[in-house]
């Protein structure tokens, strides 16, 4: 029986306990779209039924009827920061109507008398997906793909944040999380370090409690590459990328010899470990390379920690910069990469894998990176959506399906980041070359980007059917019908933020978004990487020339007033 903190459970020895079998029936179907016509189905026991037989009991209300198990209330807010717990607007995930976060114990209490039989077999009642370690743009729409395919959406927060971290679009509290329509939040104790078999185990435990079924796990950000395909095979789905290729699809040296054994071209590397950056020397003379040369983080992202040096000092301060230190992932780094520089133009390619396509993984946009070499770091300007259809970036499209296959992705979205030449004569994109590949949704937007300049394109849905194992719809093609850039706005000042001007991007006439990642009395430095840009701008049009016109605008028109500091 259940705990007497459970009330809204019934005891599991109460001879009126029993679940509504046929709920499951309409587990992919909203009910809102539910037909009342008259289609006999066949019921579990083979019996014809007519759907208005079935409509009389599967057209029901989940949160009137889902008895699910669901662990007592914490009242203490010391107890919340030291378990994990399981977060939900109001006293249940089936209902959204509740004022005030309400932080559960992940397990319910339950006496189980009799285990072999203690309640006859039941069908499943709501199926659901995991999103790891989400980020609010990006999580609105999955939660409403998820709505469409009537899924539960539960969120995992490897790293819970109390609040006090800036920009909470980015780094979502649970609260937020449930504010835009996720049914429930798992957190473990704050400050712990995410343990995935535990995550697992409490999963498992809410998907007996509360009949559930998860059908795929999707990260939502590069760190959480790492845990979704192990915490999927934990949950037991069949549906997850290669298990033993999951360190290639994270540490770049890794990533490199996956790539290299695949027969596909990969710039010249060495793995650095002293301390003070000494064995540089060797491994530049022993590659042959000449500088300046790229030393970097091995599970970096966004930028961070990649070095352009043009010497051999530069290259020993940076090595010994990263083996010394902790990674943009805040684990302590075990060493640097040592990579040749590529030259070239930089490009995204973004795709989506699942069995049910023609070649097993498809490119579905491409963007062009327009970056500066600023302190030593190639830093983005715009960047702009091309054609990938077009031959122009044939050999682009065909190198970065071949890297998502050799580093193991089969399920959901990936980002291949490439150099490449350009062959004048041909009229093409030639020589490409991996910088990395992430098996995740590309930051920035892109999805979304891409949903409103490609007809036909949902890549929200895409990327629920593929990691459930569901046919991904392809539209008829993914030549971009529209131009699209996003604009990089930078601080030039180090210091205070004491003034801003050129903010009102709605002044120009291709706007369509902008977030400010920066606010008056907020620290400012010169932009380097992704998150120390103090505002990104999307624009969308159909005069190429006008949206990149405006996309230039938005960065020189911008200017920052800052009170400088002593550091």
């Amino acid at each position: 029986m259940t705990d007497t903190d459970v009330p809204s459970s019934r005891t599991r020895g109460d001879s009126q306990h029993y679940r509504n079998r046929s709920v499951s029936e309409a587990v992919l179907v909203p009910q809102a779209i539910i037909s009342d016509d008259v289609v006999p189905t066949a019921s579990a026991n083979g019996t014809a039924r007519t759907s208005n037989e079935q409509n009389c009991d599967v057209s029901v209300d989940l949160a009137e009827h889902h008895e699910a198990l669901i662990g007592a209330a914490f009242h203490n807010q010391n107890n919340i920061d030291k378990q994990p717990t399981l977060a939900t607007l109001g006293e249940t995930p089936f209902a959204d109507d509740g004022d005030e976060v309400v932080n559960h114990r992940v397990i319910a209490t339950e006496v189980v008398k009799e285990p072999r039989n203690f309640i006859a077999a039941e069908n499943v009642l709501q199926n659901a997906i995991v999103l790891l370690d989400p980020r609010i743009p990006d999580c609105i729409h999955l939660i409403e793909a998820g709505k469409k395919r009537g899924l539960m959406v539960m969120a995992v927060i490897p790293k819970p944040n109390d609040g006090s971290k800036a920009l909470i679009e980015f780094y979502p509290t649970a609260q937020a999380l449930l504010e835009v329509g996720m049914h429930q939040v798992y957190e473990p104790p704050y400050g712990s370090k995410f343990d995935v078999v535990e995550c697992a185990a409490n999963l498992k435990t809410i998907e007996a409690q509360q009949n559930l079924r998860f059908l795929g796990v999707i990260p939502c950000r590069e760190a959480a590459v790492d845990f979704s395909d192990i915490l999927g095979a934990l949950l037991g789905l069949s549906n997850v990328n290669d298990l033993g290729l999951a360190g290639a699809r994270r540490d770049k040296g890794l990533m490199k010899l996956a790539v290299a054994n695949a027969g596909l071209r990969v710039a010249k590397y060495a793995r650095l470990t002293h301390g003070q950056g000494k064995d540089i020397v060797d491994a530049v003379e022993e590659l042959e390379l000449q500088y300046p040369v790229v030393v970097k983080t091995p599970r970096g992202m966004g930028t961070s920690d990649v070095f352009i040096c043009k010497d051999e000092k530069e290259a020993m301060e940076s090595s010994a910069h990263i083996v010394r230190g902790v990674g943009p992932d805040g684990r302590k780094t075990q060493y640097a990469l040592l990579e040749e520089f590529i030259g070239g133009e930089e490009f995204a390619l973004n795709l989506v894998a699942s069995p049910t396509t023609p070649r097993g993984v498809q490119v579905t946009d491409i963007w062009m990176y327009h970056k500066l070499n600023t302190d030593g770091t190639m830093v983005n300007t715009f960047q702009e959506m091309v054609d990938p259809q077009s031959r122009t970036y044939t050999e682009l499209v065909r190198y970065a399906e071949g890297v998502c296959r050799a580093v193991g992705i089969k399920y959901g979205m990936a980002h291949v980041e490439i150099k490449a030449e350009f062959d004048e004569k041909r009229n093409k994109w030639i020589n490409p070359v991996m910088i990395e590949v992430g098996a995740r949704l590309a930051g920035g937007r892109k999805a979304i980007m891409a949903e409103n300049t490609i007809i036909g394109w949902h890549p929200f849905d895409a990327m629920v059917d593929a990691h459930c194992g569901f046919p991904v719809r392809m539209p008829p093609s993914f030549s971009p019908a529209r131009k699209c850039v996003q604009a990089f706005v930078p601080s030039d000042k180090n210091g205070i933020l004491v003034g801003i001007k050129g903010d009102d991007f709605n002044r120009l006439s291709n706007y369509h978004d902008s977030v400010m990642l920066k606010k008056i009395g907020d620290k400012v430095v010169r932009a380097r990487d992704i998150m120390s840009f103090a505002a990104y701008c999307w624009l969308i049009g159909d005069d190429p020339d006008a949206v990149l016109q405006d996309a230039r605008l938005a960065r020189e028109e911008f200017i920052v007033e800052v009170e400088s500091t002593d550091e």
